[in-house]
């Protein structure tokens, strides 16, 4: 009895000791199961996070300083909407939530978003970095190899890959010293330019914005062009104060490129309604037309002419100095915008109202455009409605164009960006040019465009 109980004793110890290896080696593999999928899964979380919060800060970049101050806002907002290791936020309600915001010119030229102080310092700023820092993650199993937390962090880059800029370039204008108006690179919000009016080259052309790979390419071919053209955007950013490449010359796939805002797709402009779709209202305000929510309905006496008067003065083709216009000097005003604080009572010539000397009669408010029915608002086709709202509202890049010439791949300095209507089309038989009205120059130094992540 005494030996077969030794026997079932060291048996018994045996299955012991084999059990206790067993349970070690099956805690080895929760470690490595449970312990790492929980590190991935925190990794994951982190970097979603830090992926969303970079995105949403990239959009609020436009080169000044507030925009950086807004993307750093931004991110820090979005990174406290998620969450890692299942309850934790990713970034705190104190100052940059723990997180490294970086932002700069390039996704490996960064530097810390708290030191970008001025508009000078953020011009260039296009993109930013979000990092969350290291992380200390519990580990639940691995503490029988004698691990009890381990670390992991997120890092994401985000910036432009394009911008909302259009083909077609303007060249800063002189300036009218007597003008209370003029504070926006020559251009008067309200006043319609015919663009080759405002390019000193050969009468009809004008300059268009060489879309190569980057601002520091160019093909050097402008039908190439034709679908940035169909479509109001450039593959780059390009900040005030660089250069782009410009190429010069005037035709009709162009022209019919910029018509596709109004509807118009054909085989000359090869646009596609649903990467370039026309305007919500196509409705063209032209200063000769007849009919109802044309310019002559609001204005008085009626328009003679589309754009603002250009005469050669000092040498420069350049507006009528505002002393000396009347009101057949004047184009098609305020189809889109105008002067900040001016209203219809302002139009007449007496004291205190001199912005034009004409009348405003049954202006409809918002502007002409700005209208979604009635007279003022045309929709388009039915099968490419409801169109897009502002499609006819060019993002146009203004350049400083002294002394330049024309041809191929010359590069001229970006001075700003302004908004421009289209108040008609371009390609237009016996008047083939580009009409737009001023809106205004854009805040911070580049465009908005579509953002994605670098890294």
């Amino acid at each position: 009895m005494s030996t077969m109980s030794s026997a079932t004793e060291r048996q018994q110890g045996a299955i012991v000791i084999v059990m206790s290896l067993f349970l070690v080696v099956v805690m080895g593999i929760l470690a490595l199961v449970v312990d790492l999928g929980h590190l991935y899964a925190t990794k994951t979380a982190l970097q979603n996070a830090a992926d969303a919060a970079a995105l949403a800060g990239a959009r609020e970049l436009d080169g000044s300083a507030a925009g950086v101050a807004n993307a750093v806002s931004r991110a820090v907002a979005v990174a406290q909407q998620n969450h890692y290791d299942f309850h934790e936020p990713v970034a705190s309600a104190s100052g940059n939530g723990g997180l490294t915001i970086q932002v700069g010119s390039t996704p490996d030229d960064l530097i810390d978003a708290d030191l970008v102080d001025t508009n000078a310092e953020a011009a260039n700023k296009k993109f930013i970095s979000v990092h969350t820092g290291d992380r200390d993650i519990d580990a639940w199993f691995a503490g029988v190899w004698g691990i009890t937390q381990t670390h992991t962090y997120a890092v994401a880059v985000a910036g432009q890959a394009e911008s909302e800029v259009a083909l077609v370039a303007m060249c800063k204008l002189p300036g009218d010293p007597n003008s209370a108006r003029d504070d926006e690179l020559g251009y008067e919000r309200g006043v319609s330019y015919r663009v080759s009016d405002t390019n000193p080259l050969a009468p009809g052309t004008m300059y268009w914005i060489d879309a190569g790979n980057g601002p520091d390419d160019c093909s050097g071919s402008t039908n190439a062009s034709l679908p940035f053209a169909c479509a109001g955007k450039i593959p780059f950013t390009v900040h005030v104060g660089q250069n782009l490449y410009t190429n010069t010359g005037i035709s009709d796939p162009q022209l019919e490129a910029l018509d596709s805002r109004f509807d118009v797709f054909n085989s000359k402009n090869k646009c596609d309604p649903l990467h370039a779709p026309p305007d919500r209202n196509i409705k063209e305000y032209r200063f000769d037309a007849a009919g109802s929510g044309v310019p002559r309905t609001w204005m008085e006496t009626d328009p003679t002419r589309q754009t603002l008067r250009f005469a050669k003065l000092g040498g420069l083709d350049q507006p009528i100095p505002l002393a000396s216009r009347v009101w057949a000097d004047y184009g098609v005003l305020w189809a889109f915008a105008r002067p900040p604080g001016a209203t219809t009572a302002d139009w007449p010539t007496g004291a205190g109202k001199s912005l034009y000397g004409g009348t405003a009669t049954s202006y409809p408010e918002p502007s002409p455009y700005a209208q979604t029915s009635g007279s003022f608002f045309t929709a388009p086709r039915p099968a490419n409605q409801p169109g897009k709202a502002n499609r006819r509202v060019l993002n146009v890049a203004i350049l400083e164009c002294t002394g330049a010439a024309g041809g191929s791949c010359r590069p001229l300095k970006v001075m700003g960006y302004g908004r421009f209507l289209m108040q008609r089309k371009a390609n237009v038989p016996g008047d083939k040019d580009i009409f737009l009205e001023f809106g205004g120059l854009l805040p911070g130094s580049f465009p908005a465009g579509e953002v994605r992540l670098f890294r």
